[in-house]
């Protein structure tokens, strides 16, 4: 079975019990037995959770301890030629899209199925031949 690797999205919501996409979340983050957790996708994460939702940073450290500490987790900076390629595509694409596409070629080089609620990003990783849960 491929390992899963979630879009900052999926985390929040995960982690946000009143969210309107809490139980999906939690299903698919439930449901694997691997887990690729890029650098990116937890700095995104850290940031809407403290700077835009203003969730209390002791809350999200415990938070982020919960996911480190999963045995299923494998927190990995990204591949070399994964920022590269991301840069690459950026001459055809807005700079607003460079997350993305290093979390999109980050999950290529894992070989990892992308879970995402944003409609682009699934998108886009699928016109690359990537497996994507939960974007319709």
């Amino acid at each position: 079975m491929k390992p899963l690797l979630p879009d900052t999205n999926v985390l929040v919501y995960e982690t946000v019990e009143d969210s309107s996409n809490h139980e999906e979340a939690c299903e698919i983050i439930d449901s694997v037995g691997r887990i690729i957790l890029p650098s990116i996708v937890l700095h995104e994460y850290l940031w809407v959770m403290v700077r835009q939702l203003e969730v209390p940073p002791d809350f999200v450290a415990r938070k982020v301890d919960e996911y480190l500490s999963d045995r299923r987790v494998r927190y990995v900076a990204e591949p070399g030629d994964a920022v590269l390629d991301a840069l690459e595509l950026l001459r055809e694409r807005p700079v607003r899209d460079l997350n993305d596409l290093l979390i999109l070629f980050t999950a290529a080089r894992y070989g990892a199925v992308l879970a995402t609620f944003d409609r682009a990003l699934g998108k886009m990783a699928r016109a690359f031949g990537l497996e994507v849960v939960l974007a319709k």
